[in-house]
């Protein structure tokens, strides 16, 4: 393919088929096809997390400051009644990185969202609990988080949502696997 064929297919794609079509046009012996998915990924998440990280802050009523939180708030949620988990059943539970899991806490106690105290099962264990408030006023933010994550997915049909399902389980099945 010659440079003007690989810039007008670029034009035509995204960021990621341009990035391809540079390293064809400067280095042509570099395997970079990898990057046809890989780069893709990193992009569509960094875009994702941006995108979820605006919406969380113009959502209403208590207010989740990033994204890091949000999957806290979702992790505790998502464990049922009486919505409470230790640190580390969280660390377990978590999406994102759980890199400075204390600062989240110590954020969303202070923000009203969860309260910490020991754990009735083991008393040298932590349990992390929404509040009541908290755990309504989460209720109504995911309603809104899942709207706009099923609108982001629309441009694509449910055959091709369910095929990038699948293939997704099977990387982060392997990724997963090598992590342990």
């Amino acid at each position: 393919m010659r440079k003007d064929d690989e810039t007008e297919a670029a034009a035509d794609g995204d960021s990621v088929d341009e990035m391809l079509a540079e390293w064809r046009s400067e280095w042509t012996e570099l395997d970079v096809s990898s990057s046809a998915v890989i780069a893709r990924l990193l992009r569509t998440a960094q875009l994702l997390e941006e995108l979820f990280a605006t919406h969380l802050r113009r959502s209403g009523g208590m207010t989740v400051a990033n994204v890091g939180d949000f999957d806290v708030l979702h992790a505790l949620r998502r464990s049922g009644p009486p919505y409470a988990l230790t640190p580390g059943q969280l660390r377990r539970a978590l999406v994102v990185s759980s890199a400075g899991l204390t600062g989240r806490f110590n954020r969303l106690e202070r923000e009203g969202w969860i309260t910490r105290g020991p754990s009735p099962v083991d008393g040298r264990s932590t349990l992390v609990s929404l509040t009541e408030e908290g755990r309504a006023s989460l209720d109504r933010v995911l309603e809104q988080h899942y709207d706009l994550e099923r609108k982001v997915l629309s441009v694509l049909e449910p055959e091709e949502r369910a095929t990038v399902a699948d293939a997704l389980r099977k990387l982060l099945a392997s990724l997963e696997g090598d992590a342990r």
